[in-house]
């Protein structure tokens, strides 16, 4: 909240929402948070009630599969490349070939 202040963004506690899914400590410790979320249907509502009627997009880190069954599943964007091109093209060659 601290450095949202900071921002000056005002009433950042109607803006920061921190969602945790269903179970979490019952998943696997290698699965990703895409993963998770996708196996909890509880924490899928609560965040589709959230974004509701407002502009939303995913941005991951490192693209996968999850991610993309995730924004189906949430019927949002994703701001990333097929996860199978985009490590080829996060490299420095890949990078050179796209240019």
């Amino acid at each position: 909240m601290k450095i949202l202040e900071i921002g000056e963004v005002n009433s950042p506690q109607s803006r920061l929402h921190i969602v945790v899914p269903d179970n979490v400590n019952r998943f696997p410790h290698h699965f990703s948070l895409a993963q998770v979320l996708i196996y909890s249907p509880k924490t899928l509502k609560k965040i589709k009630n959230l974004i509701q009627g407002k502009q939303s997009y995913i941005v991951p880190g490192t693209p996968s599969i999850d991610d993309i069954k995730l924004s189906i599943r949430l019927a949002i964007p994703i701001l990333s490349g097929e996860p199978s091109k985009q490590h080829l093209y996060s490299t420095k060659s890949g990078a050179k070939k796209i240019f």
